[in-house]
C-alpha cells in the first residue's frame, strides 16, 4: 500500500512541477509580448527604426530574399538567416521579428529549469527558471535585432550538450554536442576556441585513447557543419576565414583604444569613436567591417599591446568586471557606474531597477558559489564556460550584453545555492 501512495504522490508532485513551469514560461512569454507591442507602438514598422549593428542584421537579411548570399564579411549567417525566415512569412516587418523573437526569448525559461535540474531539485529549478522568466535584460533582448535573443537559448543547448557528452560518453553524444556548439558559433562565433576546454573536462579516469576518440568526434561534427561556411568565405573573399572578420575588435581592447576612451577627454561614447577613429572617411579608408581593414587594426592593437604591455593588462582586469558589469563607455551614463542620479536622465525609476537588478546578478552568483564550494568539480564545466567568454572579452573588447547569454547560468547557481541554504537551515532547525 505504502509504495502504490508514494508512486502516486511523485506523479502528482511531477505534474505540479509541470504545470508551475509551463505557467512561469507564460508569464515570461506575456511579459515579452508586452515588450514588443510596446516598442511596436511606438515605432514605424519600417528599416528607418533600427539602430546600432540591427541595420547590418536586417540589411543581411532582406537582401538574402533578393539572392545576394552574404556578400561582405563581416557578419555570420544564422541570426540574418532567422530574421529572413521572419520576412519571407511575414514581409520585411521588423515589427513581426520582435513578435516572433518574444516567443524565441521564452524557450530560455525551460531550457533553464532543464538544466537546473542537473544540480538541484524541481523546486530549485523552477526557482532558475523564475529568476530568467523575470529577468529585465533577457526581456528586452526581443526588442532589439541583434543576436542575443538567438544566442542565448544556443548558449544554453550548448552546455546542455556538453553536460550529456560527458555524463554518457559516447560518440554519438560527443558529434551531437560538437554540432550545437557549431551552429552557435555560427551565430555568434566568440566561442570558437571553446573545444579547447573539452578535454580538461573530461574525467582523469578516461582512457587516453578513449578521449582523443570522443574528442575527434567532437571536433568533426564542429568542422562539419562549419565547413560550407569558411568555403563560402574562401570563394567570395579569396582567403581563408573561419567565421568573419573581428570589426576590430582586439584594437578596442588594446592600450591605444583605452588612453583615447577612458584617459582623453572630454570623455566619448563608443558610438562616437566609431564615427571618429573607426570611420573610413576619416582614418585613411580603413573599413573594420572589411578584411583588409580588420587586418589592419588588428596589427595596430598587437603593436600597441607590445608597446605597453602593463597598460593592456590592466586594461583586461578592467574588461574582465565590464563583461559582467558594464562597460562606462557604452553602458552606463557619463561613464558612471551604478550611478542612479545619471541614470535618472535617462530611463524610468522602473527600468534603472530592472538594469540594477540584472547586473548584480553576477555579485549574486559569486556569493551562490561560495555557498556551492563544496561542490565546485560538479559546477566546473559552467564555470569554464562562464570563465572562458570572461577570457576572451577580456583580451579583446566587452560590453555587459556580451555576458547576458550567460545569465541562466548564473540562475542555476543562484537557485542552486538557495536551495541548498533552505536545506541547511532545516537541518539546523531539527
Amino acid at each position: 500500500m505504502t509504495p502504490d501512495i508514494s508512486a502516486a504522490q511523485q506523479q502528482r508532485n511531477h505534474r505540479i512541477i509541470v504545470l508551475a513551469l509551463i505557467c512561469l514560461t507564460l508569464l515570461g512569454l506575456a511579459f515579452r509580448l508586452y515588450l514588443a507591442w510596446h516598442i511596436n507602438q511606438t515605432l514605424p514598422d519600417t528599416p528607418a527604426r533600427l539602430t546600432g549593428d540591427e541595420p547590418g542584421y536586417e540589411g543581411l537579411a532582406y537582401w538574402l530574399l533578393k539572392g545576394h548570399f552574404f556578400e561582405k564579411p563581416n557578419r555570420t549567417p544564422i541570426y540574418p538567416f532567422f530574421v529572413a525566415g521572419c520576412y519571407a512569412i511575414f514581409g520585411r516587418s521588423p515589427a513581426s521579428v520582435v513578435y516572433v523573437q518574444a516567443f524565441l526569448g521564452a524557450t530560455i525559461i525551460p531550457l533553464t529549469f532543464i538544466l537546473a535540474r542537473r544540480f538541484t531539485g524541481a523546486q530549485s529549478s523552477l526557482v532558475a527558471a523564475g529568476l530568467v522568466a523575470l529577468h529585465p535584460s533577457l526581456i528586452h533582448h526581443v526588442r532589439l535585432l541583434q543576436t542575443e535573443v538567438l544566442y542565448t537559448p544556443l548558449i544554453l543547448l550548448t552546455v546542455l550538450g556538453l553536460l550529456r557528452a560527458l555524463e554518457q560518453p559516447q560518440w554519438q553524444n560527443f558529434s551531437l554536442a560538437g554540432a550545437v556548439l557549431a551552429i552557435t558559433n555560427l551565430c555568434r562565433p566568440t566561442g570558437m576556441l571553446l573545444p579547447a576546454l573539452v578535454p580538461l573536462l573530461m574525467p582523469r579516469q578516461w582512457h587516453f585513447k578513449r578521449k582523443i576518440a570522443l574528442f575527434l568526434a567532437y571536433l568533426g561534427a564542429i568542422i562539419i557543419i562549419t565547413a560550407p561556411w569558411t568555403y563560402h568565405n574562401y570563394r567570395t573573399h579569396k582567403t581563408f576565414l573561419l567565421y568573419s572578420v573581428s570589426t576590430a575588435l582586439l584594437w578596442q581592447g588594446s592600450p591605444e583604444f583605452y588612453h583615447l576612451a577612458y584617459e582623453k577627454l572630454p570623455k566619448r561614447h563608443i558610438v562616437q569613436i566609431w564615427q571618429e577613429e573607426l570611420n573610413p572617411a576619416r582614418n585613411g579608408g580603413h573599413n573594420a567591417f572589411t578584411i583588409e581593414g580588420d587586418r589592419y587594426f588588428t596589427k595596430r592593437a598587437i603593436a600597441s599591446i607590445l608597446r605597453e604591455p602593463a597598460v593592456y593588462l590592466w586594461y583586461c582586469l578592467q574588461k574582465a568586471v565590464f563583461f559582467w558589469l558594464g562597460n562606462p563607455i557604452s553602458d552606463w551614463p557619463y561613464h558612471d557606474l551604478f550611478n542612479v542620479k545619471a541614470m535618472r536622465l535617462f530611463f524610468s525609476p522602473q527600468r534603472i531597477v530592472g538594469i540594477l537588478a540584472s547586473r548584480n546578478l553576477p555579485v549574486f552568483a559569486a556569493l551562490g558559489m561560495i555557498v556551492l564550494r563544496h561542490r565546485w568539480r560538479e559546477f566546473l564545466p559552467l564555470l569554464a564556460v562562464c570563465a572562458y567568454f570572461t577570457v576572451i572579452h577580456a583580451l579583446t573588447y566587452a560590453e555587459v550584453r556580451y555576458s547576458e547569454p550567460l545569465h541562466p547560468i548564473l540562475a542555476v547557481v543562484i537557485a542552486t545555492a538557495a536551495g541548498e541554504l533552505q536545506r541547511r537551515l532545516k537541518l539546523i532547525s531539527q
